[in-house]
């Protein structure tokens, strides 16, 4: 019998609640966490649990422990925010989730911009967090054609070619999808994921 959307959605909130406990047992700091940072450790829930519902080709890992690399495009904050919660959540899989910051602009210099290029591309998941459109769709002129999922907190991402979107929807995220965009990949995004988004380019 094939899961309805309620149980579908049951699964995946519970997912995500766990990877939300976990970041909140994370041990206490001087001070208390910004209302930005409490954003961004809800929104590196979502991108451990679009790990966990994301199948890559075998070749992407260079070895059956290899981790799953999370390239964050923006700033120190957001990358230590996203890795605090990727490290709670602990493994996927027998995978665990490396979290690394990636410099991405138009006012890098050209031997810069190849590196950056390259580690994009080498990456399981890209996420830019915040900028605006133009710096997204320049992230995924970078990536295009190599199998990396790419998610972004930037309005109006998904409909741009992006494949997941994390939006606002009154005091919560939801989340926004692109199936061509999936689909032209070779990764496999479950349905559990798409059934709880809004869909771009869908008949």
């Amino acid at each position: 019998m094939r899961p309805d959307r309620a149980s579908t959605g049951r699964r995946w909130w519970r997912g995500l609640a766990a990877a939300l406990a976990l970041a909140a047992s994370l041990p206490a700091q001087a001070q208390a966490p910004t209302a930005s940072e409490l954003r961004l450790r809800v929104e590196g829930a979502f991108l451990v649990n679009f790990v966990r519902y994301t199948d890559w080709p075998e070749q992407r890992f260079t070895e059956p422990g290899a981790p799953y690399v999370v390239s964050v495009v923006g700033d120190a904050e957001a990358t230590d925010a996203i890795a605090a919660v990727a490290t709670a959540a602990g493994s996927i899989r027998g995978r665990r989730i490396v979290v690394r910051r990636v410099r991405f602009d138009a006012r890098l210099d050209p031997a810069s911009r190849r590196v950056a290029i390259r580690r994009l591309r080498e990456s399981h998941v890209v996420f830019v967090a915040g900028g605006d459109v133009e710096g997204a769709r320049l992230v995924l002129r970078a990536v295009a054609g190599a199998p990396v999922l790419t998610v972004s907190d930037v309005p109006g991402f998904a409909a741009a070619g992006g494949m997941l979107g994390l939006v606002r929807s009154g005091r919560n995220l939801a989340i926004e999808a692109n199936p061509a965009a999936i689909r032209d990949s070779e990764m496999q995004v479950s349905a559990k994921v798409l059934k709880l988004a809004r869909l771009w380019g869908a008949p």
